[in-house]
């Protein structure tokens, strides 16, 4: 336990940094690169098991849910004289709220020994939505959340090499030799595909970020390198649902990206190109990889393992149709009463595929439950994306958007939806985008000056009048004239 220990110490002693130091707004990327370190948590699964107390314990392990825990309790003690603007006015909170107490109920008809720790955890997601937004305000705020992106992806990405090659790191003996293949980089994730899921995350807000911001400190020393090394580490990682994923939140970043319309569809071409090179020099080079991704050709047979899990999934849903096995009690209820589903060489009873997760658990309600909060987020993100004009609020919307997409598809084949902490943490940048005040308007605040203005600005006397120069800018006008007004389109 002593290492564990000198975790959480740590832990403590840098959030306690950030909050004294009055950047408190540095919360939100210590979330970003927090959530990367399943490290701690994952080698203490076996001393404090998934689920209960311990397992709550054990999950703020994870530095960035640490952070999460740092970012409520911040933003309650800077609200807690006026609770009534704790609350942003979004769209996405009653669906999320209605999800979230259906999932809680849900455990009232399953059968399990102890809710799982995807639900202990479930509070925290939500009430890290609900207070994040208020310290994220400004375009600065969204710029140093994405170099906290860039930064995390340029780590793993070296640590994703170094454990292919010489083979260091080598931290989860199940990864070795998995599924016939050489050892599949997983960096400080306990998953190779939960890698893959963030590069591609990462990756892709990079490609927005060089082609609609240009060539800024940001972009040149960040995104750039970013990019180039996620390309190496989501190869290295193996996961054959995480290239795919690449290729889909990656289009539809260049197809919502603020840029001309003849330049998406060379880029789109280009793209192709690249992916079609590039799986013509895997194939020729054969190894782990090369298999992989002829795997993608066999149809049913490359989703493994998953077949026979998503047909005692689909069986459970048949016998209680209406409100499942209950939540969480997919995995409880397969090792019991639906044993014989499982194969002799199976190695694994947890359900890869949310779709199957929602049904067997929570039946036909849960289903639509889920397809509403679906269809609130896709409102609001396009809402959101026509109402301004900024390209770069344009560039952070559609990249959310396509992110929920990919996380989305991506679970299906890998499981971890509400599970997954990066899905909370864009639903947060999109509340903030969607109702902050510098973010939600239709053009972008000229100069720091103006953004701290109040709406109506000052009209400027003339000289005459009290013997004060007009503004900067502003052409003093002559008794009685009347005020001219600036009728210039918004940028």
């Amino acid at each position: 336990m002593y290492d564990l220990a000198v975790i959480v110490a740590v832990e403590c002693a840098l959030l306690a940094a950030i909050i004294f130091l009055r950047e408190p707004k540095l919360l939100i990327p210590a979330v970003v690169i927090g959530l990367t370190f399943e490290y701690a948590e994952t080698q203490a699964l076996g001393r404090l098991g998934s689920g209960g107390a311990t397992g709550a314990i054990r999950a703020l392990l994870n530095p960035g849910k640490a952070a999460m825990v740092a970012t409520v309790i911040v933003v309650l003690a800077q609200r807690r004289h006026r609770l009534s603007s704790l609350f942003p006015d979004s769209s996405l909170l009653l669906p999320v709220f209605a999800l979230s107490g259906l999932l809680v109920i849900g455990l009232a008809w399953s059968d399990s020994l102890r809710p799982p720790n995807s639900i202990l955890i479930l509070p925290l997601y939500v009430a890290f939505i609900v207070t994040a937004p208020a310290l994220i305000e400004d375009r600065r705020d969204l710029e140093r959340i994405a170099g906290a992106f860039f930064l995390a992806t340029i780590a793993l990405s070296v640590v994703a090499i170094a454990q292919r090659n010489p083979g260091v790191f080598h931290w989860r003996a199940i990864l070795v030799n998995s599924d016939e293949y050489a050892y599949r980089s997983n960096a400080t994730f306990a998953d190779p595909n939960n890698l893959a899921r963030f590069l591609v995350v990462s990756m892709s807000l990079a490609a927005g970020m060089v082609l609609a911001t240009g060539a800024r400190r940001l972009t040149v020393y960040l995104a750039a390198p970013s990019f180039a090394l996620g390309a190496l580490g989501i190869v290295l990682t193996g996961s054959r649902s995480g290239w795919m994923m690449l290729l889909l939140v990656g289009f539809i970043v260049v197809l919502t990206a603020p840029i001309a319309r003849y330049t998406k569809v060379k880029l789109t071409a280009a793209a192709v190109a690249a992916v079609v090179a590039m799986v013509a020099l895997l194939l020729a080079q054969g190894g782990a990889n090369a298999e992989r991704v002829r795997s993608l050709t066999s149809g049913v047979d490359a989703i493994g393992q998953r077949e026979f899990l998503i047909r005692a999934g689909l069986h459970m849903w048949r016998d209680n149709p209406l409100i499942g096995v209950g939540t969480g009690n997919y995995q409880h209820a397969l090792v019991l009463k639906y044993f014989s589903e499982i194969p002799s060489w199976a190695k694994t009873t947890l359900s890869h595929t949310s779709a199957v997760s929602v049904l067997a658990e929570l039946g036909i309600v849960g289903a639509l439950m889920y397809v509403l909060v679906g269809v609130r987020i896709g409102i609001a993100v396009v809402a959101t994306y026509w109402r301004t004009t900024v390209p770069f609020n344009r560039l952070m919307t559609g990249w959310i958007g396509a992110s929920l997409v990919g996380i989305l598809f991506i679970s299906q084949s890998e499981g971890r939806l509400i599970e997954e902490p990066y899905l909370w943490l864009l639903m947060a940048l999109l509340i903030a985008i969607e109702t902050g005040p510098l973010l939600a308007g239709r053009r972008e605040p000229a100069t720091a000056a103006e953004s701290a203005a109040p709406v109506t600005a000052p009209v400027a006397e003339s000289a005459a009048g009290r013997g004060r120069r007009a503004p900067a800018g502003v052409a003093p006008s002559a008794p009685g004239a009347p005020i001219a007004v600036d009728e210039r389109p918004a940028l």
